[in-house]
């Protein structure tokens, strides 16, 4: 294997990997160790936003890996899908990135599986995707975790195209993702997505969110504005509402296991902005 650039060691490290050749079972063990390392969260956005220019409002993969080691941040989509295909080419992956809509994109692995079978891999979807989707089988595939799930199938009328779905309880609650496995891109292919994500009334720029699976521990974290949902492999449920400041930064150290994230910080971004992420919800 060829020498590793020192951020794809400590990104691997991060997740207690080592490097290994490129195979299936490998992008496996990646998948699931990043989808509990690395929280899909918006605090970075809010604070990086306030820092840099509109030409460069995501990280490259070494930001990405120093800021998941100095402050426990991961981000949404195009960072960590945009990190994590830079890290498994490094590895000796081929693999590009690819919309699925205005404001989504995830990564297509190729020349891995026989018969060039194309790889499905996404960090990015805030849904129980802890695992690489091999999409010529896909539609008999299931990923699940509680009452949440997750099915990629083939478009009836467009075939060439892939559809990403979601569930909860097993009824359908989201169709809008779908995908050409060979429309090819790279991260700076999606500038004029990215700017949408922060735009003023963006969704991510008007709330708090911090998402993580615990797979080692049965169970996933959802926490949007103060409101906490634990979510157990079994499908039980528990929401838990915070009060304050003090009440968020606690649960997301002890919780979360994420004791650097500035969660402050962006809560004070927020309410500059004139949003109190504890007021009442509907």
């Amino acid at each position: 294997m060829k020498q590793l650039p020192e951020w794809a060691i400590t990104y691997l490290h991060r997740m207690r990997l080592e490097p290994q050749e490129p195979d299936f079972p490998f992008l496996q063990a990646i998948c699931r160790a990043h989808m509990q390392v690395f929280p899909y969260e918006n605090v970075s956005k809010l604070i990086f936003f306030e820092q840099k220019s509109s030409d460069k409002l995501v990280p490259t993969p070494e930001e990405y890996v120093a800021n998941a080691v100095r402050y426990d941040m991961g981000g949404t989509c195009f960072a960590n899908n945009g990190s994590l295909l830079a890290l498994l080419r490094a590895l000796g992956y081929q693999g590009h990135l690819m919309p699925l809509s205005p404001t989504h994109m995830a990564i297509l692995i190729r020349d891995l599986l026989p018969n060039d079978e194309p790889v499905y891999v996404d960090m990015g979807a805030a849904a129980p995707v802890f695992a690489p989707v091999a999409l010529h089988s896909a539609a008999e595939q299931e990923i699940a975790f509680g009452f949440e799930s997750v099915r990629i199938v083939r478009d009836p009328v467009q075939p060439e195209r892939f559809r990403f779905l979601r569930f909860r309880r097993g009824e359908l609650v989201s169709d809008r993702w779908n995908f050409d496995p060979s429309e090819a891109k790279e991260i700076h292919d999606f500038s004029e997505s990215v700017a949408l994500t922060f735009q003023p009334d963006a969704t991510y720029m008007g709330c708090l969110r911090v998402q993580l699976y615990q797979l080692d521990r049965g169970r996933s974290l959802s926490l949007l504005n103060n409101s906490l949902q634990i979510m157990k492999e079994n499908g039980a449920e528990e929401k838990i509402l915070l009060r304050s400041l003090d009440e968020m930064e606690t649960m997301v150290a002890e919780e979360f296991a994420l004791p650097r994230l500035p969660v402050r910080e962006a809560i004070a971004i927020l309410q500059n902005k004139g949003i109190d992420v504890f007021a009442p919800g509907d």
